[in-house]
C-alpha cells in the first residue's frame, strides 16, 4: 500500500479495479517503450554508398572479428578449468 492510505481506510472493488487499470496502462506504456528501443538497437542501418559504405562495413568486420577473439578466449579459459595440467 502506498504511504497515504492507512491501516484503517476500507479499500473498495472499485478502489482495486482502478488501481488494476493504472498499473495495466502503465504496464502496456513501458511495453511499448521496450519494444522501440529493441526495434532501434536490432534493425540494421541502412545500406550507405562511398566511403561511408566501406567504413560501415570495416566497422562490423571489426566489431565481428572481436566478438570472435572473445569468444575463443572464453573458450580457452573455460577448458582450463576442466583439463588437467600436465607437468
Amino acid at each position: 500500500m502506498d504511504n497515504s492510505t492507512s491501516k484503517n481506510t476500507i479499500i473498495t472493488l472499485e478502489e482495486i479495479a482502478r488501481r488494476k487499470n493504472e498499473k495495466r496502462e502503465e504496464v502496456r506504456k513501458v511495453k511499448a517503450q521496450m519494444t522501440q528501443t529493441v526495434h532501434e538497437l536490432f534493425v540494421p542501418e541502412e545500406n550507405k554508398g562511398g566511403v561511408e559504405g566501406i567504413m560501415q562495413h570495416i566497422s562490423t568486420g571489426i566489431a565481428v572479428y572481436d566478438g570472435v577473439m572473445t569468444g575463443i578466449k572464453i573458450m580457452r579459459r573455460v577448458r582450463s578449468f576442466f583439463v588437467k595440467k600436465k607437468r
